[in-house]
């Protein structure tokens, strides 16, 4: 089983919602919404710059665009194709 280390937490609905969470180490993270309406993985890579961009998800058929815009406002790219 994968032990993984989320250095980033981002609370698109505020702490008592649900949040975002990344492990920029292992290139992976999750959505979730604390009522269990929402939710699912998020893989990264690492451009040449060192930045995180969004290359995958999991968990819904289109990307919540709060989840979007939250890694955006974060500093991860995120493609346009996500929308």
């Amino acid at each position: 089983m994968t032990a993984y280390n989320f250095t980033t937490t981002l609370h698109p609905w505020g702490p008592e919602h649900g949040e975002i969470g990344i492990d920029p180490t292992a290139l992976y993270g999750y959505f979730e919404r604390k009522d269990g309406s929402e939710g699912g993985g998020l893989w990264f890579e690492r451009t040449e710059a060192g930045s995180l961009e969004l290359s995958d998800f999991d968990g819904s058929a289109c990307l919540p665009s709060y989840v979007t815009r939250t890694l955006r406002a974060a500093g991860f790219i995120v493609s346009p194709d996500f929308e």
